[in-house]
């Protein structure tokens, strides 16, 4: 017996040792996942199908950053479904914790000694997941599991603190790859309290941003969650509507499982006077949406161009009507919070809520016409900048720096600059430069900022306008408020216009990713159809892909000389990535491209069969590889016919030969017959031009070019009697006749012999290839 009373004893005290210890910890679970922290907040067990912290890492749930030191918790006090949590310098941060079935959450209840932080951090929370990496989005997943953290509204940051203001010039840090595997992380910013620093990437310096209420730290607020990977978006999906953050549709479906978001659309400049003839050409396409590129002539107040719109506002109401009748949305462009110089916010009376940097005073009273004027502080005056333009009371004033030595006085002045009126000012008077851009426009404050959002979204409630691209969406940086700036926009924005919009954006953030429809990157200014910015855009569909958002190719310009093989090799790569894409064309360019029609077809067969989805993985993988050439052909409505291309390859190097004797290439290729010769050649390589190209063909018919070929550029012939000549960006230039009616293939062995002359000492070298018809498949719905 007294035995058993010992072990009884011992068992006892064993109880009360362990107790500290095991009550030391807190686990807060979801239906996926289990978090686990120590008493100090320590995060001690990431647990979902498996365990998923990384060891030897320290890290905690909140940390915050008070001057330079960034502080962990002391302790941490729990109470029910809150906990208080105690750092250095008397700082203590409630927090409320959510457990809520499939994820959980934490928001700052209250903050003592708030004046004290300057940005809380959220984790970060090291996960051993290294395969695919949302670093936007901020979900991890290993093809079975995924484990994800978001924001709970604009003012809580997802990402690293890159920059004081919360700008960040990377593609997102949400998720980030560490040696360990990854890591979620988040913060939010005291904007609460007037601020001193260097904003958008440290690209402006000592700007003033005032305290700001909507970026208290109080509210501040995250998610984690952990599920398989499948059902990543039902979940994100259930946060967006538990915790009330933005949840748009595109017809009444939730955006991120919308057939409708990366569909096709068409940029294009549509007027009162011509909306008919574009809504037929948009039409005979097949597009659901109409893009105006550039309808306003101001960008803050956003009125409309007079001689596209004389009836204002109506008349692009009566365009959105007439569109919206057949099915068509109308969007239009414009760059966020941008400002141009001859809006009202500027001109003839500047508004105070213009942002603001290297604000000083003026060291002498100024009369109305004084040209000279001197500062009490330089700093920053010799910085220089797009418009240069200061702001003292309601005048604005240009000026190209400021002496080294004190006295400090302006140079080059000129007074009431954009039509603002020259005044007199009092010594000490405060004085300022204006944030601007190279596009040549200013920047609204945070609250000034507010006044746009109202002005655009009544312009988008007035007319009926559903779609529009942030563009420069980064502007938010303007603000001072870095990524809060743009979020804080678009969602406002938003919120504020009473339908739908289905909206794109420059910039893809964490915040901002939940009313976001589509990013539509790639532009089509700086090559030919199928050159320009090719690699990024391909390289893009990935990064849109491990960041749950549909995937798009970017902008494409058709020109009256885009030809339907150029289209279609396009649209090859738009059904393999399953990619919507932008074109941009006008009226006059559309009417005057002989295969407008046939490019119309192609773009509504492709179109069908991606929607469809009739392609097989395998399929998938060769129309993304830009190496292959396709055409696609509806035979009926359940059967579609997918036409490979073949490629024989040839080379012409500028060799020496005999006298006499020709430097040629002769070209060998099979043929089923019946199809026009079409071929390809360019000068390939750094010098030189390459002329006098001579083209035999089965002995039956010469092509000659007369047309000299700088590095890198090409000539394609597709049949008939002419040869398109395009630049070294792929971009069309020129058109060559020829002598013949038109060269069709024989059925078995087809013979080019290619003959040229290369200038002296060229390295460049004669390449191309010649096109046939190679396999084709049926494939039936």
């Amino acid at each position: 017996m007294k035995k058993i009373a010992d072990i009884r004893v011992f068992l006892m005290l064993l109880i009360l040792f362990l107790t500290p210890a095991l009550t030391a910890q807190k686990t807060v679970s979801t239906n996926g996942l289990s978090v686990t922290f120590d008493k100090k907040l320590k995060i001690v067990s990431l647990k979902g199908d498996k365990e998923y912290l990384p060891p030897d890492t320290e890290s905690y749930l909140l940390r915050v950053k008070s001057g330079e030191s960034v502080l962990s918790p002391k302790s941490a006090r729990w109470k029910g479904n809150e906990v208080r949590i105690l750092f250095e310098k008397g700082i203590e941060v409630t927090m409320a914790v959510g457990s809520k079935g499939d994820y959980m959450t934490f928001t700052v209840q209250e903050v003592k000694n708030e004046s004290l932080v300057d940005v809380l951090f959220y984790g970060p929370f090291p996960v051993s997941i290294s395969e695919t990496i949302g670093e936007v989005v901020g979900v991890v997943r290993n093809g079975d599991y995924a484990i994800g953290i978001q924001s709970l509204n604009a003012k809580t940051t997802g990402g690293k603190l890159v920059n004081p203001d919360g700008s960040d010039p990377s593609r997102g840090t949400t998720a980030s790859k560490e040696e360990y595997g990854s890591a979620l992380q988040a913060y939010c910013i005291n904007r609460n309290k007037d601020r001193v620093y260097n904003i958008w990437n440290n690209s402006i310096p000592d700007a003033y941003v005032p305290a700001n209420r909507d970026g208290a730290l109080k509210g501040s607020a995250i998610a984690l969650f952990g599920t398989t990977e499948d059902k990543v978006l039902d979940v994100i999906e259930k946060i967006e509507l538990g915790e009330g953050i933005p949840h748009p549709t595109l017809n009444d479906v939730w955006v991120k499982k919308s057939p409708d978001a990366n569909k096709p659309y068409l940029i294009t400049t549509f007027t009162e006077e011509n909306i008919d003839e574009i809504i037929e050409y948009t039409k005979k396409l097949g597009y659901n949406t109409i893009y105006h590129a550039h309808p306003f002539k101001n960008w803050g107040h956003f009125e409309l161009i007079d001689r596209q719109f004389p009836h204002g506002y109506s008349g692009m109401k009566k365009c959105v009507d007439k569109a919206t009748a057949e099915g068509i949305r109308v969007g239009v462009h414009t760059l966020t919070n941008f400002i141009t110089t001859n809006d009202p916010f500027v001109t003839p009376v500047p508004d105070e809520g213009l942002m603001k940097f290297a604000v000083t005073k003026l060291a002498k009273p100024l009369s109305e016409t004084d040209k000279d004027i001197f500062i009490e502080d330089p700093k920053d005056y010799d910085y220089k900048n797009t418009n240069q333009t200061i702001m003292i009371g309601e005048e604005l004033i240009k000026f190209r720096g400021v002496t080294k030595e004190a006295p400090y006085k302006l140079l080059n002045v000129k007074r009431g600059a954009y039509n603002t009126k020259a005044s007199a000012h009092k010594e000490g008077e405060k004085v300022a430069r204006l944030v601007d851009h190279a596009y040549k426009v200013f920047f609204p404050d945070f609250q000034m900022q507010k006044d746009m959002i109202l002005y655009l979204s009544n312009f988008f409630n007035e007319t009926g306008v559903g779609q529009m691209d942030f563009d420069g969406h980064e502007g938010g940086y303007g603000t001072g408020e870095g990524d809060f700036g743009m979020d804080y926009f678009s969602e406002e924005f938003l919120k504020e216009v009473e339908h739908e919009v289905r909206n794109g954006s420059s910039r893809l953030k964490h915040y901002y990713w939940h009313n976001n429809s589509y990013i539509n990157w790639g532009e089509p200014w700086y090559g030919g159809f199928t050159k320009s910015q090719g690699h990024a855009r391909y390289k893009n569909q990935a990064f849109l892909k491990r960041n749950y958002t549909p995937n798009m190719l970017g902008w494409f310009l058709l020109t009256s000389h885009t030809t339907l093989q150029e289209f279609e090799f396009m649209l090859a790569r738009s059904a393999g990535y399953d990619a919507g894409y932008a074109l941009f064309s006008n009226l006059k360019d559309m009417q005057h491209n002989p295969e407008f029609d046939d490019i119309a077809l192609a773009v509504r067969t492709w179109e069908e069969a991606r929607l469809k989805k009739i392609f097989t993985p395998g399929q998938r993988e060769e129309l993304k590889n830009v190496n292959n050439e396709f055409s696609l052909r509806k035979k009926d409505d359940k059967t579609f016919e997918l036409q490979y291309y073949n490629k024989r390859k040839f080379e012409l190097e500028n060799i020496m030969v005999q006298p006499g004797q020709p430097n040629d290439v002769t070209v060998d290729f099979d043929s089923k017959g019946g199809e026009p010769l079409y071929f390809v050649i360019g000068a390939v390589g750094e010098e030189g031009t390459i002329d006098e190209i001579t083209i035999e063909f089965n002995s039956v018919g010469t092509i000659i070019v007369d047309k000299v070929l700088k590095p890198n550029w090409q000539i394609t012939y597709r049949g008939g009697n002419e040869v398109l000549v395009y630049d070294d960006k792929g971009r069309f230039k020129t058109k060559v006749k020829l002598d013949i009616d038109g060269l069709i293939l024989s059925e078995g062995t087809n013979t080019l012999r290619i003959s040229a002359q290369f200038s002296d000492g060229a390295d460049v070298v004669l390449s191309g290839y010649v096109r046939t018809k190679g396999k084709s498949e049926i494939i039936k719905l």
